[in-house]
């Protein structure tokens, strides 16, 4: 730990300087009983410093071209039979591997002669404490590619030469942040594996990246790929969706701790009207690896139509707008062969009958296309609290589950008694309030007392 004290000892004395410039501008603000421009104040100040933090975009040039276009071109042109993902899926203008994310690339200088080396290594860490462990393939390599990253985090690298004689030597380290939304993974051997978070939802928030997969086929996957989904995406849940009886089954593991469950599916329509008694099974037992806090991975042959099919129904439960629910279907075209497409006229038969199917629901609603999908969900046999509870789970802000009483119309509380982790503001206040109340304000002075107690004791840390 102590070959990071000079590089943490830095970051502490920004910190504690922010921290304390933090105390005075409040006392002032307090005085002033301007709270809102002392919150803007600390927005300001936690993003001041960051700009000199190297910033990797996750999605390649072909993906931001595309989502940015799609959002435009679809926003304004309800015309299905237009679709302009091809455009995109150009190997000569953005190159191969357009389904794989991008990186950060990390470079190193040896220190000890190869055949001293037992492995190098790659330690990251992100800003929630998670850990993901890198191996490159050959010890003489000087640089390797950091794939699969989380959008809005910040991440701590350490590149470490391990040798035979247990001695460790650090060759490299660094800091670097990430931005962009969709995040596709890249496996070896195996196409098409995106995060379904990320989206907007209907309901507030996004989608909570890092629970739930879909790709194609896992069979041919490398043991590189098989760490990439057990190791650092902790998937260890997969849902076959594929009719080949004669196809073998998962290659993540074996034995306890490992989930492996097939049921045929259709794609399409096909698989809205005839297929609904296998989704519900799909979503109950989804939701029961999530309450185990398990990541699930669902999948067909190649990861565009039947696979397309259920992440439909889930996105469409989840809150994404039609937009998103296109682009995200589009998004497999990207692993497609350049001939080959995936285009949102494809799920314009299944989005009608959502919405025909809950001709009660108010169409100018804002949660209008999330409560088609709900009704869906309910007529074909899952229970509301069973919605709202994985929604709960799967939002990234607290969800207050609600469900509609379709037979009267009204919208009717439940009680979501599942606890959910979500990232809240330091302290909740009421934007229509003139002035915060008396808690508020003790909320205030108890937050900044535990601050201060805990950049104390990370002092006597830091001095020892």
């Amino acid at each position: 730990m102590w070959r990071y004290h000079k590089y943490l000892n830095s970051i502490l004395k920004f910190r504690i300087l922010q921290f304390y410039l933090s105390i005075v501008v409040y006392k002032l603000f307090y005085q002033m009983k301007n709270y809102f421009l002392f919150f803007a104040f600390l927005v300001t100040l936690q993003s001041w410093g960051q700009n000199d933090i190297e910033v990797v975009n996750i999605e390649n040039r072909a993906v931001r071209d595309y989502m940015a276009d799609a959002e435009t071109t679809y926003s304004n042109n309800n015309n299905y039979s237009v679709s302009i993902v091809t455009k995109y899926n150009d190997i000569n203008k953005y190159g191969k591997k357009l389904h794989w994310p991008n990186g950060k690339e990390v470079t190193w200088v040896p220190t000890a002669p190869v055949e001293d080396i037992a492995e190098i290594r790659i330690t990251v860490t992100d800003d929630e404490n998670t850990v993901y462990n890198y191996n490159p393939s050959n010890k003489t390599d000087k640089s390797y590619i950091i794939r699969n990253l989380i959008p809005d985090r910040t991440y701590n690298y350490v590149v470490e030469e391990r040798l035979y004689n247990g001695t460790v030597n650090t060759l490299k380290q660094g800091v670097f942040r990430t931005e962009g939304q969709v995040r596709m993974i890249q496996v070896l051997n195996c196409s098409n594996v995106r995060d379904i978070g990320g989206w907007p939802s209907q309901y507030g928030g996004r989608v909570r990246y890092g629970r739930l997969y879909r790709s194609g086929s896992l069979n041919r996957i490398t043991s590189e790929g098989r760490q990439a989904f057990v190791q650092n995406m902790g998937v260890v849940a997969e849902l076959d969706l594929r009719y080949e009886v004669n196809q073998s089954r998962t290659t993540l593991g074996e034995g306890e701790g490992f989930y492996y469950d097939r049921r045929p599916h259709d794609a399409g329509l096909k698989g809205l009207t005839q297929s609904s008694h296998n989704y519900v099974k799909d979503l109950r037992w989804i939701l029961d690896k999530l309450r185990k806090d398990k990541n699930v991975d669902w999948h067909c042959a190649i990861g565009c139509d039947r696979c397309g099919a259920l992440s439909f129904l889930i996105e469409g439960l989840l809150g994404l707008s039609e937009l998103d629910l296109c682009r995200d279907f589009e998004l497999s075209t990207f692993s497609l062969a350049s001939n080959n497409k995936r285009p949102r006229s494809h799920i314009k038969s299944m989005i009608d009958y959502v919405k025909k199917n809950a001709p009660s629901i108010d169409s100018s609603d804002p949660q209008y296309l999330a409560k088609c999908f709900k009704k869906y969900w309910l007529d074909i046999g899952m229970t509301p609290e069973e919605l709202d509870e994985f929604i709960g789970i799967m939002l990234d802000d607290e969800y207050h589950g609600q469900h509609i009483d379709f037979s009267q119309n009204v919208r009717t509380k439940t009680n979501n008694t599942t606890p959910v982790p979500a990232k809240r503001n330091m302290v909740e206040y009421d934007l229509e309030e003139e002035q915060p109340t008396s808690s508020t304000q003790d909320n205030l002075i108890e937050v900044f007392s535990d601050i201060e107690e805990m950049y104390n004791q990370i002092l006597v840390v830091s001095q020892h």
